[in-house]
């Protein structure tokens, strides 16, 4: 919408350029020539830029596409790997017949055994 918004002025000021500046100029590019209105040049410029434009914002998206397929794949391969390892743990859970909602006290931490003798205080 806002490509729009931005689009249609542009045009607009372009064909009213195009349309009042309709004399024939001879115009040269290196040793080319021809006679062509400067309105018309004008209009034509924007018609090929615009067309640039596009294409390079449309490889831009299909790059963005591209990635965003490969994302959504691997987001699927990962739900399915949560699903297989979810049934997984409630095959086992089964088999030990383990309370989910009861959660397992956590020992105390061993404190760690120091091998250096201490010190005598001089």
């Amino acid at each position: 919408m806002i490509r729009l918004i931005l689009l249609v002025p542009l045009l607009l000021v372009v064909i009213l350029f195009a349309a009042s500046n309709q004399e024939s100029t001879q115009m040269w590019l290196l040793t080319y020539s021809w006679s062509s209105s400067i309105g018309v040049m004008a209009l034509l410029i924007s018609v090929i830029s615009l067309a640039m434009g596009a294409l390079c914002m449309w490889f831009s998206a299909f790059g963005q596409g591209r990635r965003a397929r490969k994302a959504e794949a691997r987001v699927k391969e990962l739900e399915g790997t949560v699903a297989a390892q979810v049934t997984e743990l409630n095959r086992l859970r089964g088999l030990v017949n383990v309370d989910p909602s009861v959660t397992p006290h956590p020992t105390a931490p061993i404190s760690p055994v120091s091998t250096i003798p201490p010190q005598p205080i001089a």
